[in-house]
């Protein structure tokens, strides 16, 4: 299982910036098999986060998100690995608006989301260091909820995607410590680049209000993954990215895999 914290600051076009701070928690089985020449792996997964939404224009909001998937992975004896996830969300939102006049407006709504997620990249080893180059592409919709706001006001979502590709290099280093437990501290760099730059949101039937955060982003993390038996390791990462309209000053992860 794995839980999670990340903290969003989001800038728009539009003036409709945001905070967000967000808490989750992810379980998960899956079973690794062997192949000629290589390992396949099979998996499925679910999932539950909350985030809370702080708008700058005043007011706040919260996001609940259920999560249900599947993952597929298949790495070659040469280091070369091939990754693809596909994810089921349901959200259950609730806004508490503050107008410019100062009144407030409460609401709420639920929508479905799709997602995919495909990885390709080649692992290098040297002794104990590793360099691992990869690329990955990644893609989400939601269905677009009309949802009406205490004060009369009404809003619908035209679009809501993100389709983005990521390139970047992970550099881990394996050490045997003397209790002959196992470690590898690693690093991670990667650019990553939003390509859609035109989801909508409509309110009172009226104009369009753009949500753009297209363009590319900066992501830089550390961890280290610790085998504490043959049968139970655990792993913990820190991050941040900034660029394209979000800044994230803080990404933590940390889980716990048990085999048997």
């Amino acid at each position: 299982g794995t839980t999670y914290n990340t903290r969003n600051n989001v800038t728009t076009d539009a003036g409709a910036g945001f905070e967000q701070t967000l808490i989750g928690m992810t379980v998960g089985i899956d079973s690794r098999n062997d192949i000629p020449e290589g390992i396949a792996t099979l998996g499925a997964f679910m999932g539950y986060s909350h985030s809370h939404i702080g708008f700058d224009r005043g007011g706040h909001g919260s996001v609940g998100s259920y999560s249900l998937g599947g993952y597929a992975s298949w790495e070659h004896e040469s280091g070369f690995y091939l990754d693809g996830i596909v994810k089921l969300n349901r959200f259950e939102s609730n806004v508490a608006g503050k107008m410019s006049s100062g009144g407030a407006a409460n609401g709420s709504y639920r929508s479905n989301g799709l997602g995919g997620h495909i990885e390709t990249g080649m692992r290098f080893t040297d002794g104990n260091w590793n360099l691992t180059p990869y690329a990955s592409l990644t893609g989400f919709t939601a269905d677009n909820p009309e949802y009406h706001l205490s004060n009369g006001m009404e809003s619908k979502s035209v679009d809501t995607r993100s389709i983005y590709r990521e390139l970047g290099a992970t550099l881990s280093y394996n050490m045997r410590l003397g209790n002959g437990m196992e470690v590898e501290p690693w690093l991670k760099a990667a650019v990553r680049k939003e390509f859609v730059d035109d989801n909508r949101v409509k309110v009172n039937n009226d104009g369009n209000f753009v949500n753009d955060l297209s363009g590319r982003r900066g992501i830089y993390q550390a961890g280290i993954k610790a085998s504490f038996s043959s049968s139970l390791s655990g792993h913990l990462g820190v991050g941040y990215s900034h660029g394209a309209g979000v800044e994230s000053p803080w990404n933590a992860v940390a889980g716990a895999n048990w085999s048997f």
